[in-house]
């Protein structure tokens, strides 16, 4: 039996504490509601008590005024408890019916000292409104509060057969109100003093939490970052009777673009570029996932067809089907200037001849990690001297200006025409100025990654 009395008030406090719950709220905001709440809750009884005195001391409109009040609040709890969002909108009714309502009875009670106190209570709405987040409605109140005071107790004046000193004051009335406004007063005191430090702190706490993740993650992309750029090459290999040179600029940090000279025999030299589906850290991940699978493969006598057939298999188990991979792979003879090549769906480099002819290397299948299983076909074509391939990712013809149009392949293939004359490190830093140059008024939307071979 006990227990169960214990249980209701716990129940009952329970339920008003849970009015106007919202998920999406946050602690600080939450605790603005409760306190709103349970005051709210609290000024029910208030209300009845001051509707039966004014009823009893023969004033009817006094007691309908309380008695509106009590609906008012009512209506406030059933309104919080069905409909949350709605919190805002029935506190500013509520805050301003708190200024209006004791003005209009301190009206027609004919003045302050007649009114029993009543224009005490709309300091409540001023008070009331601190707890609320939108501190300019607090501001209002209170200037309209004061402005209501001093027309009614100083610059309204009554008739002179109507005596102005405090005639018929009720006790209980004067100082239950008075008590009320006391006790909210010091609620607002224990609100800002004790409630807000306490929301405060768990936002310091927050803060601190947050900076320091940030700090981890700021500190992990920077290795990743000089991670990633160990797995690039260092410099331009040294090849007999070619000059070769690439460049990397991630979108982010880190990137998914690849691109490696690997060695394959004394003749052979293995050049690759790729382009992992997406950006950032994943994109990241299964590029080095993708570089170490290459390189266990790449070996003399290896079969390229083979080779990108398996690596294919192994990006498709190790990743979703929304992730794939553009790759590109040549080997390159330096004795003839064959290049055998497959291409699984990336963008075809072009090879310019020394006449200004340009050809394009097409795909020869799917993106690795697309489907398991499907087979690949290689090509050649050979590379006579003053010959240059142009070897890049999607980053560069689909690099956007500021109105949104694409640098396009038909601009880059024009520029590698006329450029070809260069240098490939100069050929290189050609391209990449042309293109930053086109798209400097925009952001950057992917990785850029370019090779040029010559011979």
């Amino acid at each position: 039996m006990n227990s169960q009395r214990e249980s209701l008030p716990a129940r009952f406090l329970a339920s008003i504490l849970a009015i106007g719950a919202d998920p999406r709220d946050s602690e600080y905001y939450r605790l603005i509601k409760r306190i709103w709440y349970v005051s709210t809750a609290m000024s029910l009884p208030v209300s009845l008590v001051f509707t039966a005195s004014e009823f009893r001391a023969g004033r009817p409109i006094g007691a309908a005024g309380f008695f509106v009040s009590f609906l008012l609040f009512l209506a406030v709890l059933v309104d919080g408890a069905r409909f949350p969002r709605h919190f805002e909108r029935d506190a500013s009714v509520v805050l301003l019916f708190f200024i209006l309502a004791p003005a209009f009875m301190t009206i027609i009670s004919k003045g302050i000292w007649r009114s029993q106190g009543a224009i005490m209570i709309g300091i409540l709405g001023p008070i009331y409104a601190l707890i609320l987040p939108k501190r300019r409605l607090a501001v209002f109140l209170f200037g309209l509060y004061t402005a209501l005071v001093l027309v009614l107790g100083v610059f309204w004046r009554f008739p002179q057969d109507e005596p102005y000193i405090p005639v018929g004051i009720e006790p209980l009335g004067f100082w239950l109100g008075f008590l009320v406004l006391l006790a909210f007063i010091f609620g607002g005191m224990y609100f800002f003093v004790v409630q807000r430090e306490k929301a405060h702190v768990l936002l310091r706490l927050e803060k601190e939490k947050s900076e320091s993740l940030l700090r981890r993650i700021e500190t992990d992309l920077k290795e990743a970052t000089e991670i990633q750029k160990r797995l690039l090459p260092a410099g331009t290999p040294r090849f007999e009777n070619f000059d070769i040179a690439g460049a990397n600029i991630p979108c982010y940090e880190v990137g998914g673009d690849y691109y490696d000279f690997v060695p394959i025999d004394a003749d052979r030299l293995g050049v690759v570029i790729a382009d992992v589906s997406g950006k950032g850290m994943s994109a990241a991940l299964l590029m080095a996932s993708l570089r170490a699978a290459l390189l266990a493969e790449v070996q003399p006598g290896f079969d390229i067809a083979g080779m990108a057939g398996r690596l294919n298999d192994f990006v498709h188990r190790s990743t979703d089907s929304k992730s794939f991979i553009t790759f590109f792979f040549g080997a390159l003879d330096r004795r003839t200037g064959e290049l055998r090549y497959v291409n699984a769906g990336h963008n075809p480099p072009y090879v310019v001849r020394r006449s200004g002819d340009l050809s394009a290397l097409g795909t020869s299948g799917f993106p690795l990690g697309m489907f398991p299983g499907v087979p690949f076909e290689t090509a050649a074509i050979r590379l006579e001297e003053g010959d240059t391939a142009v070897f890049f990712t999607d980053g560069i013809p689909e690099a956007r200006n500021g109105n949104g149009e694409e640098y396009s392949e038909d601009r880059l293939r024009e520029l590698v025409r006329r450029r070809r004359g260069l240098a490939s490190a100069d050929l290189c830093r050609a391209v990449l100025e042309d293109a930053h140059s086109f798209a400097a008024s925009g952001q950057p939307c992917d990785d850029i990654t370019l090779v040029v071979i010559k011979r």
